[in-house]
């Protein structure tokens, strides 16, 4: 079985770089003409959206959700290699990952290319004939886009925007290109604080917009339920508690349903020894389109087979994937946890001594083409507002917040485990937020996620071990509060506009 990151290099190759231009070689308005709001649909379809794009093929390598193991497979001393920049947070990771030909690692210039086709599409609309209430639609969907994609930029190339002791009015975000117009100059990093204020002012103005006009979009267009969980993430990362409940609640309110994985799950027993045997349903996978919970979905099979489910599951002879999931994640699940089984795919190897393990699996049924490997879930509603309620339980001791986190993540829980399901209760604030923290992690691991999770909760130490000879294991350890937790700007990006400042 080929490596998780051989999985992502081969993806990477098969999309090569549709989509990715330079983010300085801005389109003048006289460049594009369409002629009307259809005109103006398609190119935001085709320019603005993520199709089957995949912005971090690596970042999980940087999380605590992944460890590696050894091999002399050739095969998988190359995958190592490869993936070594990012797995062992060097600061020079993007350059060295160039040099050894690994792919799919672009993701400043995708995300510039996508927020270009937001601003045409912006920059356009009062040029276009049509519909007025579907300029609008139109128009909320580019701003939510955009909104969305500074808001990844700006976490992953800046601080986080809650680190203690920062000012965010001089601390470097990214630069800020909010039109399609054509500039002399090259654009600078603006402060975190102003490219926050952005993001806020585009997904605002976005969500009103949606609520008005986008109420009949399909789940791979932005709808109103993707700008409030937006918002509500948005607000969780900068600590405002209450509009991150908030935002969260008219998620759930509309949307409440999470899909019950038991419904899918058949276990049998064998009646001599005892041993279980498990069987999963992928059609009810939770990023499904026909899943209750799905409320934004993009990519589909051809990228997803590549990246999750390659036809062999066998690994090489006495070896095991050089990636894997983290066996000291996975023992953190309870044993009525359904979600090792629904989430990861096992892998072993065909000869004596098995090997298993568990890799990223898609949370899709990847036979069907249409279904999405990327999304956003109504579970991370129910975690941003049980967080969210514990972290002001916190602060005020009001003991209907307690509650209402507790009825949240009971929830959740209840539809990933076995049933019966029996609720947990947990009196300690401190305790209750960790819990919640927890579920986050086991929820939404390889959902890009825990990285950007472990910036905005304090940094904390990490320690990967990587075998590079058998027998001979290396550490690496990312100290707590790392510079090392901002993304490096890649070399190719700093050598095309010199008025970047690189991070430290």
């Amino acid at each position: 079985m080929k490596s998780f990151f051989y999985c992502l290099i081969f993806m990477a190759l098969s999309i090569g770089i549709m989509g990715c231009g330079d983010f300085l070689e801005e389109s003048s308005q006289d460049e594009v003409r369409p002629s009307t709001v259809s005109d103006l649909e398609q190119l935001l379809l085709g320019e603005g959206y993520l199709r089957t794009d995949c912005i971090y093929p690596y970042l999980e390598l940087l999380t605590d959700n992944v460890q590696n193991a050894y091999s002399d497979n050739e095969s998988h001393v190359t995958v190592l290699q490869q993936g070594l920049p990012v797995f062992t947070w060097d600061v020079d990771m993007f350059d060295k990952m160039e040099e050894l030909y690994t792919t799919g690692i672009d993701t400043w210039e995708k995300l510039y290319s996508k927020i270009k086709g937001c601003n045409v599409v912006l920059d356009m609309l009062d040029d276009v004939t049509g519909d007025e209430n579907e300029k609008l639609n139109q128009r909320g969907q580019a701003l939510a886009l955009r909104g969305y994609y500074y808001f990844l930029l700006i976490n992953t190339f800046a601080q986080p925007y809650n680190k203690k002791g920062i000012d965010l009015n001089t601390a470097l975000g990214v630069p800020l290109i909010v039109s399609s117009a054509v500039k002399d100059e090259f654009p600078a990093r603006e402060s975190i604080a102003k490219v926050y204020q952005q993001i806020e002012r585009d997904l605002l103005e976005a969500v009103d917009l949606m609520d008005k006009y986008g109420q009949n979009n399909i789940q791979y267009k932005v709808t109103p339920l993707f700008v409030y969980n937006l918002l509500s993430r948005m607000y969780l990362y900068m600590e405002n508690w209450g509009k991150a409940a908030e935002y969260a609640s008219v998620v759930i309110t509309r949307n409440p349903q999470l899909r019950r994985l038991s419904d899918f799950v058949t276990i049998e027993v064998d009646e001599w020894f005892g041993d279980e045997t498990l069987t999963y349903d992928v059609n009810g996978g939770v990023l499904n389109y026909n899943s209750p919970e799905l409320i934004w979905g993009y990519g589909d099979k051809r990228i997803s087979e590549i990246l999750f489910q390659l036809p062999d599951i066998f690994t090489y002879p006495g070896s095991s994937p050089i990636f894997s999931v983290s066996d000291k994640f996975l023992a953190q699940h309870d044993v009525n946890d359904l979600r090792p089984a629904c989430y990861y795919q096992r892998y072993f190897k065909s000869i004596f001594p098995m090997v298993f393990g568990s890799i990223y699996g898609a949370k899709s049924n990847l036979n069907d083409l249409s279904n999405p490997h990327r999304g956003m879930r109504v579970a991370e509603a129910y975690l941003n507002r049980a967080e969210a309620n514990i972290r002001l339980f916190l602060e005020n001791g009001n003991e209907n917040l307690r509650i209402s986190a507790l009825t949240d993540l009971n929830y959740l829980r209840e539809h990933r485990f076995r049933q019966p399901y029996e609720d947990v209760n947990i009196t300690d604030g401190q305790t209750l937020l960790e819990f919640c923290l927890d579920e986050r992690r086991k929820e939404l691991a390889f959902d890009d996620h825990r990285w950007f999770d472990l910036r905005r909760c304090g940094m904390p130490e990490m320690i990967h071990e990587v075998t590079i000879n058998k027998g001979q294991v290396q550490e690496y350890r990312l100290a707590k509060g790392s510079d090392r937790y901002v993304l490096p700007i890649p070399k190719k990006v700093l050598d095309k506009n010199p008025a970047l400042v690189q991070n430290p």
